[in-house]
């Protein structure tokens, strides 16, 4: 019953059943003992352990925005498609334009952008007018960029966010964890210029190049730091440069290392605090806090593979005399070799997942672990396989001419 608003108990009252409260009182009982109340305060505090260390782990999904992208993922990525193969006739994916994450893949073909879960739902169709499009992601968010046009688009799961036309012709470009982007591009009397944006598009850092033509970049997990490679020719030589930029500095900063004979063309953040940058005669792995520098030279072998993920890098090779001896190479943050295998035939692509790498010679694509060591296994992918996509520890995306298949190892 209720009167403006208020509550009233309706019962019936029995003076007879009021007992004092020290009467009425009991203990609650586990089986046949009282629970005592530091139990409750443990499981209080070891509850909001395990949510502080979730939060933790996904702090980059908690601003409001992100947040919201992250929610419409998961929900987008609900439901089940007609399994693989998936067909692409008719259109052409680069190896480089393949990836995956968060189960699901990734590639741009030369007419759209496109994401698929593991039963070959598609999640994302998005048309674009690149002529050489270059895909990225990053967090929730896809970059997608035009390299030597000056069109590139920032992509949700679930909308397009952002397209912008820039003044000059795009060198590279590179995507951070939290949304941030970068664009490198031509700039008129400079070697090459640098722009930051914000997740939201807002410019907020930039940096020209006087002494290097700049060809790769990448943004740490933060936002905070880029890493930029460049190369010039002097005296006949070629030399190529290792930049890492502080995004807060508006002070000129010299290359952190600068390399005769290497060159460098393409750079990536292994976590917060590692940056791996391959050039086609040595790997060059950068401590970004401590700034100590290790190169791994490929000695005999040819580069002709190559990834890194958070906490490895990834390395294939063939041999230069024309045999089909290959090696495939993992090493971790450090530049340490964790895993060194000799395989037969051309490696074509190489991939990661946590602690497990990929690599595809020939038609098949071999698994193995770094932790342990060892081989995990083998399987077909087909004489057409031209790229290879970890979509966990034992199985992973592999790309044909005309169709996507999803293999498993055996």
């Amino acid at each position: 019953m209720a009167e403006n608003g208020r509550r009233f108990d309706t019962a019936e009252f029995d003076p007879a059943g009021q007992v004092p409260r020290r009467q009425r009182k009991e203990p609650r009982v586990f089986g046949e003992h009282a629970v005592p109340r530091w139990v409750y305060r443990i499981v209080l505090i070891l509850i909001l352990c395990v949510a502080g260390t979730l939060g933790w782990m996904n702090r980059d999904n908690l601003t409001p925005a992100n947040a919201l992208e992250w929610i419409q993922a998961r929900v987008v990525g609900m439901g089940v498609g007609d399994g693989y193969p998936h067909s692409i006739a008719g259109t052409s994916v680069l190896p480089k334009n393949f990836v995956s994450a968060d189960k699901n893949v990734y590639f741009a073909s030369d007419t759209s952008l496109t994401v698929m879960n593991s039963t070959a739902k598609e999640l994302v169709s998005r048309q674009h007018s690149f002529s050489d499009p270059v895909l990225r992601l990053g967090g929730n968010r896809m970059l997608l960029y035009n390299l030597g046009g000056r069109g590139c688009q920032l992509e949700s799961m679930n909308r397009t966010v952002k397209k912008i036309s820039v003044d000059q012709n795009i060198i590279a470009g590179a995507l951070a964890r939290q949304g941030e982007y970068a664009l490198l591009t031509e700039a008129d009397g400079y070697c090459g210029e640098l722009t930051v944006y914000t997740a939201d598009g807002r410019e907020q850092f930039h940096y020209w190049f006087s002494d290097y033509y700049p060809t790769a970049v990448a943004l740490d997990p933060d936002g905070t730091r880029a890493a930029v490679t460049g190369v010039n020719v002097a005296n006949g030589v070629m030399k190529s440069a290792v930049y890492l930029l502080d995004l807060s500095s508006a002070k000129a900063q010299p290359p952190l290392a600068v390399y005769d004979g290497n060159m460098i063309f393409d750079v990536s953040w292994n976590g917060d605090s590692a940056v791996t940058a391959f050039g086609d005669q040595a790997a060059v792995i950068v401590n970004a806090d401590s700034k100590a520098k290790t190169e791994y030279g490929y000695g005999a072998m040819q580069l002709t593979a190559y990834c890194s993920c958070e906490s490895m890098t990834a390395l294939g090779f063939s041999s230069y005399s024309g045999s089909s001896d290959s090696a495939f190479v993992v090493l971790d943050r450090s530049g340490k070799k964790v895993l060194s295998q000799q395989l037969q035939g051309a490696i074509r692509s190489v991939s990661m997942y946590g602690s497990a790498a990929a690599a595809l010679c020939g038609s098949k694509v071999s698994f193995y672990t770094t932790s342990p060591v060892g081989a995990a296994g083998t399987c077909d992918a087909g004489n057409d396989a031209k790229a290879v996509a970890m979509k966990d520890e034992t199985s992973a995306y592999v790309l044909g001419v005309s169709e996507i298949r999803l293999v498993s190892v055996r």
